[in-house]
């Protein structure tokens, strides 16, 4: 049975948003909700996924106007 919390891996092999913003506030969770530490919490989960992937995340340039 698939688990809806679980997305696919996307074409690129490297983590998606969607799926560093679910670890983060997974991670979130674990630490029992503390507030404060979101950069941290986004870091480690982008860290993780990386990891899990072996590549890295794939940045989207801001257009210049």
């Amino acid at each position: 049975m698939n688990n809806p919390t679980e997305k696919s891996q996307p074409v690129s092999g490297a983590p998606i948003r969607e799926e560093i913003e679910l670890r983060a506030y997974q991670i979130y969770i674990e630490r029992g909700g503390a507030h404060g530490q979101d950069v941290e919490d986004w870091l480690q989960a982008e860290r993780e996924l990386v990891e899990k992937y072996g590549k890295p995340v794939q940045k989207v340039k801001a257009v210049a106007a």
